[in-house]
């Protein structure tokens, strides 16, 4: 490989210069993630009223208790008229004409005037709104007037209360519909949050055709009023979204305040939920936006889970989401009982609640202790801030990756210098034209192809430097072998670990980081190296060490002479019109069936990469005690079979072995398209994603030269008790 690296020492100048191009949006974005090292936590106000109801303690008592463990945010959401009552015991009740005149006794129930008001109407979706105390009737009907255009209305105030009567609007909108519309919050519940030393987090429940300027400017006021941090969206649209005025307020009002945009992550750990508009909307703000972990159920079910006996597995997901994940803020709910009944048929207001405050004492401390072991702190998280690098780097990227291909391209075709240097020219106007004319796409091509070339190279240049040896060290003693592994093994994984900069550098900017864009290339990019690899050990050791090259050019010539390619094609046609021996339909059917296993073990792969796979008991503990004693726990792939099947394969190949190599050097390729797959995912940090490869090299390595004793102990028994050949 001397040679190589003497020939292409051009194209390496170049690759190295793209390589340190690219560690300058990595340090920018590494600086962004240690100076947000903060996560906050906000207190699900629905879930706490309902576990109260349940528990002997009043909501009050509960709220104290929080605050102490490091809670100082509620998230209250806003009430409509159709559920006040349901929602906080607010003495506000409302129903459809249709619903009322169902109810036996109706027309007593109410004034005479209201029940003419009821019998008039031919319209069964017209609806009543009826407030058992006189401050709650002038809330609910001054929310009502500043939130809903050209409200038409009814009303009827008594001393100790009054009744909204609402018929059809002026735009068609029905009188039940119109219950939809979210108030405000309730001021009783707000001075309880505030009593008990809290902040509000306010949100509110968007409704298509209520949702214009009048009602983004009311809810706007109440984001100042409660002086929040963040907006959480929710409903059937984004705030304001109706009309471009309502559009224009919730932007001044992120870009004004610089706010951040709280994004809920999937329940499935993959992107976030989003509505339509939303990724102008962060655009439009700088991407000023933090991701949420809201506890979905599943979460909340996670008690004496996994084999444990309190709520430590919820600690874990909360850890993950947070550590790993990039969901600095947590939508907190309470633990929920793991015998109530899940499913289809589940009912919420059914639902057992742990009402233990000791557990929810060991939940949060635990947090807590984990996360202030890794520099976090428990505050208000801002939006990250992380500019963009220019263009110019981006372009130095793009030509270090032309060169890389080049250099790929040579070690299987063994190009000459006009061809090396044709094509390095031809990558580099096309990188040009992708950086100027499609920008959007050049960052992506540029990340793929950097993830790509590297694991490539790593695989294919370390068939030919084996060859090398295999021809000028025939016999090797045991512990030079050994040495020889691990200093392989070892350069090989550094070789690969430059595509991971290379492709991470790529999408190292905010609107991947709070996974806005999620990049969707990951199984072709790891599927590509394990296939080229796979070429290169059969055009090394299967055409070239065989002496099949040298036949075939005896037979077409070599190179620059008249008629190649029919010469060759000739050639192939006399091979093909032999007959064939039973040895070879033997090894041609082992090889279709060795085919089709490589395939379906490539689909499992492929599937076992993304986030639809559960994770069964068993693992998921194992996974826990990794995380525990290590931070961040190494990556299976790469430490059960990767870096073991790297050292392996260069092990079996100076043992001059034929057939094993390949099945080693195939898991090997699986640990060199994996660590680069590790920091493909932007939201984790990437000084965590360091730390995980390193343990998992540390102990894949570890694992491999146990590995490799053994086998050589079994390859020298073998080759004792049958003093035939050692080919295996």
């Amino acid at each position: 490989m001397k040679n190589y690296f003497k020939k292409n020492r051009i194209l390496v100048i170049v690759a190295l210069l793209g390589l340190i191009a690219s560690l300058i949006p990595v340090t920018a974005r590494v600086q962004a993630e240690e100076t947000n090292k903060k996560y906050d936590l906000i207190l699900d106000y629905a879930s706490l009223r309902s576990m109260a109801r349940q528990s002997e303690l009043s909501e009050g008592d509960w709220l104290d208790l929080f605050a102490s463990l490091g809670i100082s945010k509620v998230a209250l959401g806003e009430a409509s008229a159709h559920d006040m009552h349901e929602s906080a015991t607010i003495p506000v009740y409302a129903a459809s004409i249709k619903e009322m005149k169902n109810r036996h006794g109706w027309d007593l129930a109410y004034p005479e005037q209201v029940v003419q008001w009821i019998g008039e109407s031919d319209d069964l979706s017209d609806a009543l709104i009826t407030a058992e105390t006189k401050d709650a009737y002038e809330w609910v009907l001054g929310a009502l007037k500043a939130r809903k255009d050209d409200l038409i209305c009814r009303c009827f105030e008594e001393a100790d209360g009054g009744y909204i009567f609402i018929p059809q609007q002026n735009d068609g909108m029905k009188g039940e519909k119109v219950l939809d519309l979210c108030l405000g919050i309730w001021p009783e519940t707000a001075e309880l949050v505030r009593s008990h030393g809290m902040s509000i987090v306010p949100r509110t429940v968007t409704v298509d055709g209520m949702n214009g300027r009048t009602f983004a400017e009311q809810f706007v006021e109440v984001l100042r009023e409660c002086d929040s941090p963040y907006y959480i969206n929710s409903g059937d649209s984004l705030l304001g979204y109706d009309d471009e005025a309502g559009e224009e307020i919730l932007k001044s009002y992120l870009r004004e305040s610089g706010i951040g945009v709280g994004m809920f992550e999937e329940n499935d750990q993959s992107q976030n939920l989003v509505w339509d508009g939303i990724e102008e909307l962060l655009e439009s703000t700088g991407y000023h936006a933090v991701r949420v972990f809201n506890e979905w159920d599943y979460i909340q079910f996670r008690y004496a889970y996994c084999g444990y006996e309190g709520p430590e597995e919820i600690t874990n997901s909360l850890f993950r989401a947070i550590a790993e994940r990039n969901c600095k803020v947590v939508y907190f709910k309470m633990i929920l009982e793991p015998d109530n009944k899940v499913g289809a048929d589940a009912e919420e207001d059914e639902w057992t609640y742990v009402t233990d405050p000791a557990d929810y004492e060991k939940l949060l401390g635990d947090l807590h202790t984990r996360l202030s072991a890794l520099g976090y702190t428990n505050e208000t998280v801002p939006a990250m801030e992380l500019d963009n690098p220019s263009v110019f780097v981006r372009i130095l990227e793009g030509i270090g990756v032309a060169a890389l291909l080049v250099m790929l391209l040579d070690l299987f075709f063994l190009l000459d210098d006009k061809w090396r240097y044709g094509l390095l020219l031809a990558g580099v106007l096309g990188v040009l034209a992708l950086a100027f004319l499609k920008p959007g796409s050049y960052k992506l091509l540029l990340s793929m192809a950097g993830g790509i070339m590297m694991p490539s190279l790593a695989g294919a240049g370390l068939c030919r430097v084996l060859a090398e040896k295999r021809r000028s060290e025939a016999q090797i003693g045991f512990g030079k072998l050994l040495g020889s592994c691990v200093l392989c093994g070892l350069l090989t994984v550094l070789v690969s670990f430059g595509s991971s900069i290379l492709a991470s550098s790529a999408l190292s900017q905010l609107s991947y980081m709070v996974e806005i864009d999620l990049y969707r290339g990951v199984k072709i990019m790891q599927l590509v190296p394990i296939a080229l690899f796979g070429l290169a050990y059969l055009l090394v050791y299967a055409y070239e060490e065989t002496g099949a090259k040298r036949a075939v050019l005896e037979n077409i010539g070599e190179r620059g002479e008249k008629g190649r390619v029919r010469k060759f094609y000739d050639y192939l046609c006399r091979t093909l019109d032999r007959p064939m021996k039973l040895k070879w339909f033997v090894a041609v059917v082992v090889i279709a069936v060795c085919c089709v296993f490589v395939l379906a073990v490539g689909v499992y792969y492929i599937y076992r990469t993304g986030n639809s796979m559960g994770v069964s008991a068993t693992e998921l503990r194992f996974r826990n005690m990794l995380e525990n004693l290590l931070i961040a726990r190494p990556r299976t792939k790469e430490m059960l079979i990767g870096w073991p099947c790297l050292l392996l394969f260069i092990w079996s190949l100076r043992r001059h072995m034929n057939y094993l190599p390949l099945i080693f050097g195939l898991g090997m390729s699986v640990g060199l398209v994996s660590i680069v797959n590790t920091f493909l995912h932007i939201r984790t940090p990437f000084l965590l994603s360091l730390l995980r490869t390193g343990w998992g090299i540390l102990f894949g390595f570890v694992i491999g030269v146990a590995a490799v004793l053994a086998a050589e102990l079994v390859y020298r028994l073998i080759k004792k008790l049958f003093t035939g050949s050692s080919h295996v």
